[in-house]
């Protein structure tokens, strides 16, 4: 008997074992860790990205993570699709308020794993926050910035910054320029550092300090900046009788050294700022409004290659109620970023008015985007990466080249009249003119009164037709969601980015929101 016993006891105990590792979550646990881009509690919540690292062959998926301290979430994000073997970045979604600050953190991820739903946590520190402030140039060429660096400053969260002083320093410490900002700003700010001659290719760093409005503490941080040969050697400052302000961005680094070089900025006047973005674990463009009350949208017609296959396709970013203090468009098709990649993107930067309002007042000129690159990411330490883009808004000078815009906007049948038609005098061109009515039978038209003939695409979905026309006067339909590109027989360009809605039973839901470009080289 008391063998028997003793047997079962053996048994069960052996049960018990067995299922001890079970019990215990460690086949149950997502083989997944987590961190974060910086320690910098400024950083992270500029770049709010959670790095995801799947340590088994097995993909994951319905993947989501929160940032959490004590209890409360400060930041959450999901992904779609399939998290593969690798790291992948995630956007996490952070709140102005609280602020993330100094302390200790969980990064928690959840996902299908096997056929089960598991989760992970990985603990991550961020130490006090530097200024939140960023900098980026326009160009990390040296010959870009002949005479002087231009930075777009701009802040971070909505922060309210004064007394910004910025220092430039070479590798061996020595000061080569320095510039104030003499007025407060919250959003973005430009400053010119002066040069003397050329920069010598090579690293630097940025020192800003400054203040956060209300506080009697400065504050500084540091950022690095490296550049490189190579650039046109245009100056960054326009004419002062230019037809047009034009921004060259360059992005442009290999080897596998991106740090300091992975980021370079413009503005759209009157409409807010951006950056671009490419690096191995990010390629982007991303823009911040000047005013979170209004609306703004970046229409692009992009074109990707990554080796293999392609794609052509209408994209549209938007900032209005609900979306969000910025918006960003992705270069890459894939996450992780594909190993090579070849790309496009033709676009359009516009001020729609007031979220919510009439529409059509007040509109800031829209700014056009030509942008390429190419990158391989295929080995690590040894990637590369050539951003280039040339941004275009119009100017008051009359020197050619130079550049005219034209807008229509309303919001409800009964804000059409008065706001349905624009036009525009482009010299050496003639009169441009958009008509845009409410009504399923409503004139929704683009006419140029010239005598030359033109190509016109207009590009839907992931189609460009291309259609000539041997004479003028030149007439585009205006799509309900598309672009409209035209090339003249003179040389002149135009672009249109054009969203509008004429058959909703409720009157007040359709709109229409359509804005043009012409370019006179």
């Amino acid at each position: 008997m008391i063998r028997r016993r003793s047997l079962i006891s053996v048994s069960l105990a052996a049960l018990a074992v067995g299922l001890t590792p079970a019990v215990a979550g460690a086949a149950t646990k997502l083989p997944v860790t987590a961190s974060l881009p910086s320690t910098d509690a400024t950083m992270v919540q500029d770049q709010p990205r959670a790095i995801l690292a799947n340590r088994s062959s097995s993909a994951v998926t319905s993947v989501a993570v929160s940032l959490r301290r004590n209890g409360r979430t400060y930041g959450s994000g999901s992904m779609p699709g399939r998290l593969a073997k690798g790291k992948t970045a995630v956007t996490l979604s952070l709140p102005t308020s609280p602020r993330l600050g100094k302390g200790t953190y969980q990064l928690v991820v959840s996902g299908r794993s096997g056929g089960t739903r598991r989760s992970s946590t990985s603990t991550v520190r961020l130490t006090a926050s530097t200024l939140p402030v960023r900098a980026a140039p326009q160009s990390t060429l040296v010959r870009d910035n002949t005479g002087g660096v231009r930075l777009v400053l701009r802040s971070v969260a909505g922060r309210k910054i004064s007394t910004v002083r910025a220092t430039l320093r070479n590798k061996s410490g020595a000061t080569v320029a320095t510039a104030n900002v003499t007025t407060s700003f919250t959003g973005q700010s430009i400053v010119d550092l002066p040069v003397a001659g050329t920069l010598a290719p090579g690293a630097y760093t940025l020192r800003l300090t400054g203040k956060i409005a209300g506080s009697s503490t400065s504050q500084s941080v540091d950022q690095p900046i490296t550049f490189a040969s190579g650039g046109t050697g245009g100056s960054p400052v326009p004419a002062s009788n230019a037809g047009l302000v034009q921004q060259k961005v360059v992005v442009d680094w290999s080897g596998g050294k991106w740090s300091g070089r992975d980021a370079a900025g413009f503005v759209a006047p009157g409409i807010g700022h951006g950056e671009i973005i490419c690096r191995p674990d990010s390629q982007w463009i991303r823009f911040f409004p000047n005013e979170q009350s209004r609306e703004s949208t970046m229409m692009n017609w992009t074109y990707k290659d990554w080796g293999g296959d392609h794609e052509k396709s209408l994209r549209e970013a938007i900032h209005t109620a609900g979306t969000g203090p910025d918006f960003r468009e992705g270069f890459n098709k894939f996450s992780p970023t594909e190993k090579h990649s070849t790309g496009q993107y033709d676009g359009i930067i516009t001020d729609r008015g007031v979220i919510g309002g009439a529409g059509g007042d007040n509109l800031a000129a829209p700014t056009t985007l030509h942008l390429t690159w190419v990158w391989d990411m295929s080995s690590t330490g040894s990637e590369s990466c050539h951003v280039e883009a040339t941004f275009t808004t119009q100017a008051a000078g009359t020197d050619a080249p130079l550049a005219r815009s034209v807008q229509v906007g309303w919001r409800g049948d009964g804000n059409a009249a008065g706001r349905d038609s624009a036009a525009v005098d482009v010299p050496g061109l003639g009169t441009v003119a958009l008509r845009c009515e409410a009504g399923t039978t409503g004139n929704r038209t683009l006419t140029i009164d010239t005598a030359q003939g033109a190509t016109i695409t207009t590009r839907e979905g992931s189609d460009d037709p291309a259609v000539p026309q041997p004479g003028g006067p030149v007439v585009a339909q205006l799509p309900n969601n598309g672009m409209v590109s035209i090339r003249f027989d003179g040389g002149q360009t135009m672009l249109v980015s054009s969203r509008w809605k004429a058959n909703d039973p409720d009157g007040s839901q359709n709109f229409c929101l359509v804005a043009g470009q012409v370019i006179q080289p």
